[in-house]
């Protein structure tokens, strides 16, 4: 699954890279100028919920890194799953508005500790994604995606909304 994960990225950035290359550099794109953004994705690529940060590295590639955490305590006992997206996003129209496709994979690590019992566990899945971004030159960040998440091969396909900030 990881091979499929950096075979996915790669075509990603090559595609990206001969897409710049063809249409140069667009001016007054607010993700040429606004190239960090953050923000609250819902559902998504974490399942529940994710904090994101992007950074541009040309007008139509960012790589991007989330973190979710679910979990909770009582009386000494701990329960958490932690989430950490890693993937690259490729956007297809030269605008503010575009359509954009994602990749990537998703650490998921969880660990239990409750009386005697105390165990960890660590695993991976992927995900690949069509979707729209609005991202205003005020900095206002819009993006819905669409997500088939695939682990041990099978898949299912799962909404993502995100409301952000671009700086």
């Amino acid at each position: 699954m990881r091979r499929l994960v950096a075979i996915g990225a790669a075509i990603l950035v090559g595609a990206a890279g001969s897409q710049g290359q063809a249409q140069g550099s667009p001016a007054g794109i607010s993700r040429a100028t606004l190239r960090n953004d953050v923000g609250i994705e819902l559902l998504g690529r974490a399942l529940l919920y994710s904090f994101s940060y992007q950074r541009m590295l040309s007008a139509p590639v960012g790589l991007d890194v989330g973190l979710g955490v679910l979990g909770g305590s009582s009386s000494g006992d701990n329960t958490s799953i932690i989430f950490v997206p890693v993937g690259v996003r490729l956007y297809l129209i030269p605008k503010d508005g575009s359509l954009f496709l994602t990749g990537g994979g998703v650490l998921v690590t969880g660990s239990v500790d409750s009386g005697p019992f105390s165990d960890s566990a660590t695993d991976t899945y992927g995900y690949a994604g069509l979707g729209f971004e609005y991202r205003s030159v005020g900095g206002f960040l819009f993006r819905t995606t669409a997500y088939g998440l695939f682990a041990g091969g099978d898949y299912f396909i799962w909404p993502g909304l995100s409301i952000g900030y671009a700086f």
